[in-house]
């Protein structure tokens, strides 16, 4: 195709007829052109180190496009056209330019359009004007901290279920009332510190078993002051999330604390100390229960953030699987209000968070090998780096790694 084939063409009226043919617009004024130049190029910075001959030129961009364009209109309606043109370069905003040679390009007028007429040369108006091209404004987006949302919303979970606690607990009457809640937190101090010793760094174990040896210590005093035993709790589980190694062994840990408390089917309208026994240990129970949903959450959050969770499948599961004790927590145990609106916006986050990480997550998939490759080779073949053969080793829990057997072998894409 000859180089005056791909000439753009633009509208314009001649002798009272529409006529398409090379030529220019702006902001739909077309206006004829005799030279274009275009203005291409990198943006650099030269650095020039002192007792060093090269200098380092350091590229930041391509360079904004320019096209300066010189034109005319002429004829006996020059004048309207001129003005016509002129009102449209000093419209505020880009525009659309069409130019024969560039094409159809957005741009802005840069600094000054001069507009030319002579004595000299009647019925005629010449102009240069610079264009720029146009860009959006794309301005930095402010995403939301979803994990800061979950760890705020477990926060609440937690404050409201030590409320709900303090407000369902009562040992005042028989020592048997206090002897029973200290033996049922003694136990689940029991299983904190197995948890402590099996999801902690050895860095945090000593202070954290000290601590819960502490409140251990305490607990028959701490019984008599709910407030105060709820504080201590909690703060046992803040040092626990900080001081965590492996998150996934944490979030299984609460997992099975959630499931191992179930509430007591004793009528609580049985009457006398039997009845305050079932309350109390009923609210024990909700503690336990709800502080290992919000842990959970926490856990799950870290475990993301740290490549334990290494794929998007391995993260939904997870958060569905917290999901579903949120949901019979607030479906089966009728929490009163607080608890209620706390465990549904720990719901909520979770959910933002998980479908918002899960997205930079690897996906799971598969590779089908028609014969028995080595691990290097099959790990250059799937992913074009030999140095993941070991993942494929563990992944698939091949026996040889010289001899990874043929079908199929599980990937992260």
């Amino acid at each position: 195709m000859a180089w005056r084939d791909e000439l753009h063409q633009t509208s314009f009226t001649r002798n009272g007829q529409s006529v398409q043919a090379p030529g220019a617009s702006f902001r739909g004024v077309p206006f004829h052109t005799v030279d274009a130049e275009l203005g291409v190029g990198r943006r650099t910075v030269a650095h020039e180190y002192p007792q060093r001959d090269d200098p380092f030129p350091e590229d930041l961009g391509r360079r904004a496009r320019t096209w300066n364009v010189e034109g005319y209109v002429i004829g006996d309606n020059f004048l309207a056209e001129r003005n016509a043109l002129w009102e449209a370069l000093e419209t505020a905003g880009p525009g659309e330019l069409i130019h024969p040679l560039y094409g159809v390009l957005w741009v802005s007028v840069q600094d000054v359009a001069r507009i030319r007429t002579t004595a000299r040369e009647g019925g005629i108006a010449r102009f240069t004007i610079t264009f720029i091209e146009a860009g959006g404004n794309e301005l930095p987006n402010a995403l939301p901290d979803t994990t800061q949302q979950v760890d705020t919303a477990s926060q609440a979970v937690d404050d409201a279920a030590g409320e709900a606690y303090c407000s369902a607990a009562d040992v005042s009457g028989p020592q048997v009332l206090a002897d029973t809640q200290a033996s049922s937190f003694g136990q689940d101090l029991q299983g904190l510190l197995k948890t402590v010793r099996q999801v902690t760094s050895t860095e945090g174990l000593a202070n954290l078993v000290r601590n819960v040896s502490l409140v251990s210590g305490d607990l028959t005093a701490l019984i008599r002051t709910p407030v105060n035993l709820v504080q201590n709790l909690q703060s046992l589980q803040q040092q626990l999330v900080a001081a965590v190694s492996r998150p996934l062994s944490a979030f299984a840990e609460f997992r099975a604390v959630f499931g191992g408390n179930s509430r007591s089917s004793s009528s609580a309208y049985a009457g006398g100390t039997r009845s305050r026994l079932s309350m109390n240990e009923n609210a024990r129970a909700d503690l336990q229960r709800r502080t290992a949903i919000s842990q959970q959450a926490r856990m799950l959050t870290i475990a993301i953030s740290d490549g334990a969770v290494e794929t998007a499948d391995q993260a939904l599961a997870l958060r569905d699987a917290l999901l579903a004790q949120i949901d019979s927590e607030l479906e089966t145990t009728d929490p009163d209000v607080a608890t209620a609106q706390a465990l549904s916006a720990l719901r909520t986050a979770v959910t933002r968070d998980v479908s918002v990480r899960a997205e930079l997550l690897q996906q799971r998939s598969t590779f089908t090998s028609h014969a028995v490759l080595p691990a290097l080779v099959l790990a250059h073949r799937v992913y074009q780096d030999a140095t993941r053969a070991d993942e494929l080793v563990t992944r698939n829990a091949v026996a040889n790694p010289a001899f990874v057997p043929a079908g199929e072998v599980e990937i992260l894409l």
